[in-house]
């Protein structure tokens, strides 16, 4: 990975990643992956790969309920600060060709990870060929709705991300994890406007209320629950 890559543009903000991830938004994706998705499952005991580790939030999350985690990303410095953070195991890695052996996993998170690599459908077969049968898939994503509105909030310089952003829409994103042989389980949109512009209990009543519906297609963010099938 070369350093002026887009691919490594969070590696190269490793130091003040946290401080430029905007509170609510990290708040709700925890809520979205531990309390809705991953609600009715115990993870103490059980492997966990948090993919996109990012500075470690999900993997120290996951590890607070008790499950085995290792912590994966493409920067080694990120790594080293989700290890740090959570007490997990690390291994760099591309998401798009995981070091790691097929089916060696109970659970899989990877949030707001695949649309930062060059093709989300191929990344999303590498975390589902880590997943064991029977296991299950926590993946959150920007919904490609919104990626014209992302970039010119970019070009704008109203927002602090740049790196590879390839977002993946709603019917694809249900395309791809059928390819890779799982079994959704749960599609659900969140942040039905952007989180910046605040209102966020309002937000969370039109979640409660559309995020499964037709509407949720229309929002930023989906997130999937999906379970591996056996082939």
């Amino acid at each position: 990975m070369r350093r002026d890559s887009l691919e490594s543009f969070y590696e190269g903000i490793a130091d003040r990643f946290e401080g430029l991830d905007h509170p609510a938004d990290v708040r709700r994706r925890l809520e979205i992956v531990f309390d809705e998705c991953l609600a009715h499952t115990t993870l103490a005991g059980r492997r966990t790969l948090d993919a996109g580790c990012g500075y470690g939030l999900f993997s120290a999350a996951a590890a607070a309920r008790g499950a085995r985690v290792v912590s994966v990303d493409i920067g080694e410095r990120l790594v080293a600060r989700a290890r740090a953070r959570a007490g997990s195991a690390g291994v760099v890695a591309d998401a798009s060709c995981l070091a790691i052996r097929d089916e060696s996993f109970d659970v899989v998170i990877a949030s707001e990870m695949v649309e930062h690599t060059p093709a989300p459908p191929r990344a999303i077969e590498e975390l589902a060929r880590s997943v064991k049968v029977g296991g299950l898939l926590v993946l959150t994503t920007p919904n490609r709705a919104w990626q014209r509105v992302v970039r010119t909030a970019s070009r704008l310089h109203l927002r602090p991300f740049r790196g590879l952003e390839n977002f993946v829409g709603w019917d694809e994103l249900e395309r791809a994890c059928a390819t890779a042989g799982l079994e959704l389980l749960l599609h659900v949109g969140f942040h039905p406007w952007p989180f910046q512009l605040g209102l966020h209990a309002a937000a969370r009543r039109v979640e409660r209320r559309l995020g499964r519906g037709r509407a949720g297609r229309l929002m930023v963010n989906q997130a999937v629950l999906a379970r591996k099938q056996r082939p």
